[in-house]
């Protein structure tokens, strides 16, 4: 099977897939112009084999994923492993005074902890789609805040209220996810990427600071209003 993805400057991505009996089969991508670099490649593939599992998928009733485990280069026998390199918030955990026991209980106790991780895991299965994904996060975050008879903007008031985050850096994560969430096909740069994830990253570990504190407002000493 072949396919070719248009690239910039009228180039083009040649993906040849070698069925060899299901599940195995090799994927050879070439470029007719220079070439993009291996991680770029490695977004393109992905999102190839994806759809193409995706159309099995649909067809059998059966969700399938795909992962690449690495590659080689043209002529050589060396297999150098691929990365995501997804930012981490060990850290991020740690300052808001949460030893992991504590952030698995939290997050195994709450519905909202779970739903919310779930959607920053698909975030980080799908970087194409990671604004939406994170934007889902931190949506499920607001949702614990809603009362009977309450309106939209009134829990976004709690949240903002108890977590100590301003309407301001709230609405810095909407653009993208916008776009994406009315079927844009949208590709994000690695520095938006990587601060879709902090955002909800920050949702959800100030939320879960907020649990451990007894639903006590966060105090400002502690974490600092983001603006």
């Amino acid at each position: 099977m072949e396919f070719s993805v248009p690239l910039a400057n009228n180039n083009a991505l040649t993906i040849r897939l070698f069925l060899f009996g299901s599940p195995s089969f090799t994927i050879e991508a070439a470029c007719n112009i220079g070439g993009p670099d291996a991680g770029t490649v490695a977004d393109i593939v992905s999102h190839v084999l994806a759809g193409l599992y995706d159309s099995v998928g649909l067809s059998e009733g059966l969700p399938c994923t795909v992962r690449l485990e690495g590659f080689s280069e043209p002529g050589s026998r060396r297999f150098a492993k691929l990365t995501q390199a997804l930012p981490r918030f060990a850290d991020m955990i740690h300052s808001a005074g949460l030893e992991l026991n504590d952030w698995m209980a939290l997050c195994v106790g709450s519905p909202q902890l779970r739903a919310a991780l779930r959607d920053v895991r698909l975030g980080m299965q799908t970087p194409g789609e990671a604004a939406v994904h994170c934007f889902r996060a931190i949506e499920r975050i607001r949702q614990a805040f809603s009362v009977k008879s309450s309106d939209r903007k009134a829990t976004w008031d709690r949240l903002r209220r108890a977590l100590n985050i301003n309407r301001a850096w709230l609405d810095t994560y909407t653009a993208h996810a916008t776009a994406v969430r009315h079927g844009e096909l949208l590709e994000l740069p690695l520095d938006e990427r990587n601060r879709s994830f902090a955002q909800a990253a920050t949702v959800v570990i100030r939320y879960a600071a907020y649990l451990k504190a007894g639903k006590n407002d966060l105090s400002s000493n502690l974490f600092p209003p983001l603006t």
